[in-house]
């Protein structure tokens, strides 16, 4: 069984009831299933709806069963919540008003599309402007199905992202709903999430992928040739799996030959490359690595 709460928010002598979730968003420590100490007992929370956890089993690494240790929610509070089960039509809001709140906390995100090209400051000189900083641009008011009454949809402001903002803060994020391009619901971004290691083939639908690297290297002599950067993976119909873009745009965003065992988030369409499959000629804002902190909330 996918344990669907990857940490708990830990925070002593705060309590679910009266507490202020604000408080514990900004003062809490993440904790992973292997970092919970037997003090935490009765101090840890949901990421998402703040409620009270507990860790199964609490002092060892697997139940009586054979199951991996896991955080869920007490039974003494109910609350509506993706991470207690996985929502079949994502997140739904019960008014227009309802929803743009979700997005002023910073629960909801609309995303209109990612940044394709570097962007370009009109005053400064490129020495002066760091384009990597950039991690969203607003974007138009977007008409949303995501209303509780079947196809009432709401408008709501939107945002041309980055992937580097998403995996920026991704302990935050990844727990987020993201309203994709062309989607039909709000997701939580872990549900978005395809490791590249279970696509069995191509796939013209853009989605968020993750893979581990295996090695990266020029198959030229200039930063304009393509690095092809090999991805694990394993599968009878294809050989491999590559990210393929020129050396110097992997290169800005820190993938190079050193990068062997690193995460990297791809926003693409998948398509055959020989005998086998990759991820190409895809924008500036449409991959990144993930911080190696990070690493673990995936594998």
């Amino acid at each position: 069984m996918d344990n669907r709460i990857k940490f708990a928010l830990y925070l002593k002598g705060w309590l679910f009831q009266g507490g202020d979730k604000a408080q514990l968003k900004k003062n809490s420590e993440n904790v992973l299933i292997d970092e919970y100490a037997s003090q935490m007992k009765g101090f840890i929370f949901c990421p998402e709806c703040s409620a009270n956890l507990f860790r199964s089993p609490e002092d060892k690494e697997f139940s009586s069963n054979g199951r991996a240790a896991y955080f869920a929610h007490s039974r003494g509070n109910k609350t509506d919540c993706g991470l207690r089960t996985k929502r079949a039509e994502g997140k739904k809001y019960l008014t227009e008003e309802e929803a743009k709140r979700a997005i002023l906390n910073e629960e909801l995100v609309i995303v209109e599309g990612f940044i394709k090209d570097k962007p370009i400051a009109p005053n400064k000189t490129s020495a002066e402007y760091d384009a990597s900083q950039v991690e969203e641009i607003d974007g138009p008011t977007a008409n949303v199905p995501i209303g509780r009454h079947k196809g009432e949809a709401f408008k709501l402001p939107s945002k041309f992202k980055t992937i580097r903002g998403i995996c920026n803060n991704f302990d935050e994020n990844i727990t987020r709903y993201f309203y994709m391009p062309s989607g039909q619901h709000a997701i939580q971004l872990q549900d978005l999430l395809k490791n590249i290691e279970i696509v069995t083939d191509e796939d013209e639908t853009p989605r968020i992928y993750y893979g581990k690297i295996i090695r990266s290297a020029n198959a030229g002599k200039t930063p304009q040739n393509i690095r092809m950067t090999k991805l694990k993976y394993k599968n009878p119909g294809y050989a491999d799996f590559y990210l393929k873009l020129t050396d110097e745009k992997q290169q800005e965003k820190g993938i190079d030959d050193n990068s062997t065992g690193r995460v990297v988030l791809m926003y693409g369409k998948i398509t055959t490359s020989g005998a086998g499959l990759c991820i190409e000629n895809i924008g500036w804002g449409e991959f990144a690595l993930l911080p190696k902190k990070y690493e673990r909330l995936l594998y």
